[in-house]
This record gives C-alpha cells, structure tokens and sequence, in this order.
C-alpha cells in the first residue's frame, strides 16, 4: 500500500465527520480551511501568530490532504538514507518503540509503517509501539485505530499521549514515550519554535527535557521547512543537549518517490481546487544520544 493510498484510508474518516458538522456545505469549509493553514503557516516565524487549531475536523481533513503524504514520503526518504549510512537496519531487535513528537496529523506513523513494510525482509521488527505526541486529542480518532484498516504483517500497537509543549504540567509526569528507540519530529519544530520567542523559554525547556530522558542509543529525526530560522533554532536545541548528529541537509530540493501516485486520493482530488503538496525545500537532522 502506497503513502497516498494510507492517506486516502484517513481521508474517508475525516469526511464523514465534516460532513456530519457541516453537510452540504463541508466542501466549501474545507476550502476556507485551506487557505487558513496556508495563512498560518506563511507566519510561522512571528511570535505573535496564534498556533493553529486543529480542533474542527474540516481543518484537519485540510491538513491531512494538502500535507500529511508529503511529509510521510519525506520521511520514508530519511529513513533510507540513513539505512545506507550506516549500512545495516534501523532497528535491533524484534520490537520498536516509536515516539512521534508533534504525530497526531498522522505523517509520522505511515512513514515508519511504510518503511518497515518495504524493508520487512530485513528489519528484525515484528512489533511496533508507537506514540503519537500532540496537543490536539482530536487526532488520536483517526489514526491510533490504523491497524484495524491495515493488513500488517508486523503488531502495531498505536497509542495517543496528550502533550502540549507550552505547558510543562502535560509532559513533566509521562515517561513511557521517552523510552522510544526512535523519535521522529515531522515539521513540528517549525510550528513552536516562535512560542519560545515571548521569553519564558518552556518549548526550548521541552526539547532539553526530552534530549536529557531519551535513554542511550536512542535517534532523532527531524525533517522541517528549509528556512534557517527553524533550522538554526533546532541545532541550537540539540547542539545544547550534546547529541551526535549522524546525517544532516539543509534546505534541499525533494519530491515523493515515483512509487507515490496522488491519484490514489480519487475522489478528492476534484473537489476543492487545489492539489495535495508535493515537492518541497527541506532540511533533515539525523541524530544519536550518546
């Protein structure tokens, strides 16, 4: 199953629940909805932006179409890289344990779902617990039910962790995502980064937190808008920590693979004048704690 056609699983669930809110006219909200996460996100680099909300189910059938099979692929791109770097599998033993930090828009775990099905004959994994880190509850309905849609030679247990990183009182008591052998960060850091500028410091705190709990061995990725506000924030934060940064790029050109086909998307693709995101500048940060 390809990227596109996991999306179009999502896709099908988000619909109905917009148009259970808005009937006839969901079409119309969910092209409203477009242009509000594009405005969003153009003013990424401003402290003074609201965070966007994903809480209505047109904006996230928006995002979930404009974005999420980009931003998988990207990261299924990575991951190969990284397997060629180093010259053997991602992972050592039978089970992984995934924390997707900023995960709940879902691109995270199809990239990891997606990349254990092609590698599966060399991948030891035969179960994956992954959790899926985000401030937005309403997410965790459309993916921590995957599995049930999915015929999956590997266990998936998929387990949403309400988190929001601007408040400390929601991630200081949790412990079991920092036991991931794998953190992914998929265009997250872009999204609060600015928070950090009104002075009190708590997402960078967040980030520290995370870094110093992570156990030994464990590895970062982080893909995200190529701009170097979002980057130079980033390697700050992690450069601080003391982790080892394995591969790095900044800022390059990329596509989905020629294996990804947006026509999967059907239906949709007629529906709202615009079509799914597809190439991209990007930068990626590889890293290991020590």
């Amino acid at each position: 199953m390809t990227v596109f056609e996991l999306v179009k699983l999502a896709l099908d669930e988000l619909y109905g629940e917009a148009e259970e809110e808005y009937a006839a006219a969901a079409d119309a909200e969910i092209k409203t909805r477009m242009t509000y996460l594009t405005g969003s996100y153009n003013q990424l680099d401003k402290a003074t932006r609201q965070p966007v909300n994903y809480k209505d189910p047109a904006t996230r059938f928006a995002y979930v179409y404009k974005y999420v099979a980009a931003h998988a692929d990207y990261l299924v791109q990575v991951m190969e890289l990284l397997r060629a770097e180093l010259r053997c599998s991602l992972f050592s033993s039978e089970e992984a344990r995934i924390s997707c930090i900023g995960g709940g828009p879902g691109s995270d775990i199809i990239a990891a779902l997606k990349y254990l099905d092609e590698y599966k004959d060399t991948e030891p994994v035969e179960r994956v617990t992954c959790y899926l880190v985000d401030g937005e509850q309403a997410w965790a309905d459309t993916w921590t039910e995957l599995s049930s849609s999915l015929s999956l030679r590997i266990g998936l247990n998929a387990n949403f962790q309400p988190l929001d990183v601007t408040k400390p009182e929601s991630w200081k008591s949790q412990k079991k995502f920092l036991r991931a052998h794998l953190f992914t960060l998929s265009f997250f850091v872009s999204e609060v980064c600015s928070l950090d500028s009104k002075g009190n410091g708590i997402v960078s705190e967040f980030w520290q937190t995370l870094f110093a709990n992570a156990a030994a061995g464990a590895r970062f990725i982080y893909t995200d808008n190529g701009h170097s506000h979002f980057n130079d924030y980033f390697d700050g934060q992690w450069k601080k920590a003391g982790l080892r940064c394995l591969m790095q790029e900044t800022n390059a050109r990329i596509y989905p693979r020629l294996t990804e086909e947006k026509a999967s998307l059907g239906k949709y693709l007629n529906k709202f004048g615009q079509a799914p995101k597809l190439q991209s500048q990007i930068s990626y940060r590889v890293l290991e704690k020590a």
